[in-house]
């Protein structure tokens, strides 16, 4: 199936589209900006109903042992729609991805491509209230086969994770 990933990918486009496009319905009061640094670190709380947020950025990484250099850089991005108070939808991913590696031993390599995306929910279980009380949150992610040449993921994998501000 070649064209699998294409077809996760493009339905993913899709759902975030789709996502865009729905009536909001958003207080104005609670229009503040809600980082979760995709890829770094995640936040507890959601984006608010009916708000969408775009997360990205560029990131480059260096890496060596010895004479052997490894430098990638990809873009990582999350786009984050919450669709009620404390529920949001996400749809994340390294997007577009650069790996560069010499190994005096063996023959260079540079691949690019596109990184496996997840799509996933994140729930606010509990506001914070003052600094008494932390702000909890879970998140939990499905990564379909996606992605392209080397980075590709072929089977399907999750995660669920807690969050505590």
């Amino acid at each position: 199936m070649p064209h699998c990933h294409l077809r996760t990918s493009t339905t993913l486009i899709i759902v975030a589209a789709f996502a865009v496009a729905a009536p909001a319905h958003a207080d104005p009061s609670d229009d503040f900006i809600n980082p979760d640094r995709p890829g770094i670190a995640d936040g507890s709380t959601t984006v608010g109903q009916g708000h969408f947020q775009i997360e990205t950025a560029i990131q480059r990484e260096y890496r060596s042992n010895g004479d052997e250099r490894e430098h990638t850089t990809f873009i990582p991005t999350l786009l984050r729609y919450g669709f009620s108070k404390n529920w949001e939808f996400r749809v994340e991913g390294n997007t577009f991805t650069r790996q560069r590696q010499h190994d005096p031993a063996l023959v260079d390599t540079d691949s690019s491509g596109f990184a496996p995306s997840s799509i996933g929910l994140k729930y606010n279980i509990v506001k914070a209230v003052g600094s008494t009380q932390p702000s909890i949150g879970a998140i939990v992610r499905v990564f379909p086969p996606s992605g392209s040449s080397a980075f590709r993921n072929s089977r399907a994998t999750g995660d669920f994770r807690l969050a505590a501000v």
